[in-house]
């Protein structure tokens, strides 16, 4: 198991007008593995500024799936769309959303995905990043959100999503084959006030709110999992083994092999591993039981 507190993670200030989107953030990375299912994922917490680094992107889709969580702030997804403070948007493969405007608040966004489809983490895919990134400059210009190339064949001016075009040329560096986007199962990214769904106390001092549950895998291992859970004093739950497990705290008062965790945890259980939580005062965190393709 992997635990991280988030006071704990350096903030950075990314580069205004240096990345693949317009704006600058202040961001933490607080989480990430590639694990030997194919399961690649990160976990990032994200501060959206005003003015002259307000961070935009143009519609657009991800061969990933996506949950982000507003901590602060209402934090736009779409036009007419936000996010509400303590609310979770899930966002699946291949759904449109955007274009985004951001220029408020705090989120954490987990972004995961199977066997290329969230190209993220070292040794591995982070080291293909430069060289396509090269390649790409090469040929074509990041403008807006987007990456325009002429094809050399027909003359004709190609638009690509900025971060997919990055996708596509690591995945061919990578794999020597071309990178392919399923199509989308789910038309829009879906919004969830957490507040309104109901705690279920089915066992003593253990309540949990099921979320949602969407299957953007086939098979019936193939759907995230996406619950809030809560632990009066003295509770305990178990973790099974056969899911990879994904979440944080909402506050403090999380127990763990006889260690106490504050609001702002972070934490990562591998498939095939068993944990119980614990909890010396009523705690609240957010549990995403991560799909499996067996």
């Amino acid at each position: 198991m992997e635990i991280v507190f988030g006071a704990d993670v350096p903030v950075r200030e990314k580069s205004f007008g240096t990345q693949i989107r317009p704006g600058n953030t202040r961001r933490q990375a607080l989480l990430s593995a590639n694990a030997p299912d194919g399961l690649s994922f990160a976990v990032n917490r994200t501060e959206w500024l005003g003015g002259d680094e307000t961070n935009t992107t143009p519609r657009h889709n991800h061969p990933f799936q996506q949950i982000r969580w507003a901590e602060t702030g209402r934090v736009n997804i779409a036009p007419g769309q936000d996010i509400c403070p303590g609310d979770i948007a899930y966002v699946p493969r291949a759904a449109w959303y955007g274009p985004q405007l951001r220029d408020q608040g705090i989120s954490v966004t987990l972004q995961f995905g199977f066997n290329g489809e969230k190209q993220h983490g070292t040794p591995y895919w982070d080291g293909f990043q430069a060289e396509a990134m090269e390649r790409l400059r090469a040929r074509g210009t990041f403008e807006g959100g987007y990456y325009y190339e002429t094809d050399p064949q027909t003359n004709e001016r190609r638009r690509l999503d900025g971060v997919d075009a990055l996708y596509q040329e690591q995945y061919m560096l990578a794999t020597g084959k071309p990178f392919v986007v399923e199509p989308e199962a789910y038309n829009d990214a879906i919004l969830m006030h957490i507040d309104a769904f109901d705690y279920d106390e089915s066992v003593p001092r253990v309540a949990i709110k099921r979320l949602g549950c969407f299957y953007d895998h086939p098979g019936s291992n193939g759907d995230i999992r996406l619950n809030q859970l809560r632990l009066s004093a003295g509770g305990s739950h178990n973790l099974g083994d056969e899911r990879a497990q994904i979440g944080w705290t909402l506050t403090d008062g999380l127990e763990v092999d006889g260690k106490v965790y504050p609001a702002s945890t972070y934490f990562y259980i591998p498939r095939d591993e068993a944990t119980t939580f614990g909890s010396v005062s009523t705690t609240e965190l957010l549990l995403f039981e991560m799909p499996r393709l067996d």
